[in-house]
């Protein structure tokens, strides 16, 4: 039976994929270079650039802006383009500003977060990111109401699946392992990480992908709330709230 719900936030809880998709479209339109690619090829280019650029912020080697930065210059050389530092800098702020216009929740997200809390378990989101753009994604889907914590990789000092950052997360729940469910899209650090740490991992599979391992179990969605429930081991709102006080995320 789950008595803590720690879930990762981007892809998850908050629709990242949704708000860059966006963001890339729009600036197909606003740097002709950008169409050197189909939408997708671009897509996966940004994605990966994205990915190991996230690294070096984690590990504290580059600012969020700087990475930002330098994500749209890889991408703009190797589309062949010229004035790259210029161009670099007006598409990286196009893209924040399209990015952050397309923010949104995952459907059905809050409705979970809402249940969740509501029956008196721990809601610990456990997240490889900065306090404040999370704390700001979180505001704005208004998910963060529903919170007891907010873990981040920049607090903790590392990442997931780093052992500490769940063993962070337990304890802000006030849970063992053993009465935990971690939540999250990304197999490496998500999945791996919760089962190196004792956690029942659950899938969040929206792109339909094959798994490495089918013994965990998987969620498509969050829309169907019983089917949730019962996947998380949430079956019935327990005798009473824990005696713990839940600390808001905005303490955290």
């Amino acid at each position: 039976m789950c008595r803590a719900l720690l879930i990762d936030l981007d892809d998850t809880l908050f629709d990242h994929r949704h708000a860059t998709q966006r963001a890339l479209g729009e600036l197909r339109a606003f740097e002709a270079a950008l169409t050197a690619w189909p939408v997708e090829e671009l897509e996966r280019r940004h994605a990966e650039i994205l990915e190991l650029l996230h690294a070096e912020v984690i590990a504290g080697i580059r600012t969020i802006d700087d990475a930002r930065a330098e994500r749209f210059s890889r991408l703009l050389s190797a589309a062949g383009a010229d004035r790259i530092p210029e161009r670099a800098s007006r598409v990286a702020a196009r893209y924040r500003t399209s990015y952050e216009q397309g923010w949104q929740a995952v459907p059905g997200a809050p409705e979970l977060l809402a249940t969740v809390a509501g029956r008196g378990l721990p809601v610990v989101v456990v997240t490889n990111n900065g306090v404040a753009e999370q704390r700001r994604k979180l505001a704005h889907c208004g998910l963060d109401r529903h919170l007891t914590a907010l873990v981040t990789s920049e607090e903790v000092g590392i990442g997931k699946p780093d052992r500490r950052m769940f063993d962070a997360a337990l304890e802000a729940a006030g849970v063992n392992a053993a009465d935990a469910v971690m939540v999250g899209d990304a197999w490496p650090t998500d999945i791996a990480g919760a089962l190196a740490a004792g956690i029942r991992p659950v899938w969040f599979n929206r792109l339909g992908l094959a798994s490495p391992d089918p013994a965990v179990p998987e969620l498509a969605g969050f829309d169907d709330l019983p089917r949730t429930l019962d996947v998380l081991g949430i079956r019935r709102a327990p005798d009473r709230a824990p005696e713990r006080q839940h600390k808001a995320a905005s303490s955290t």
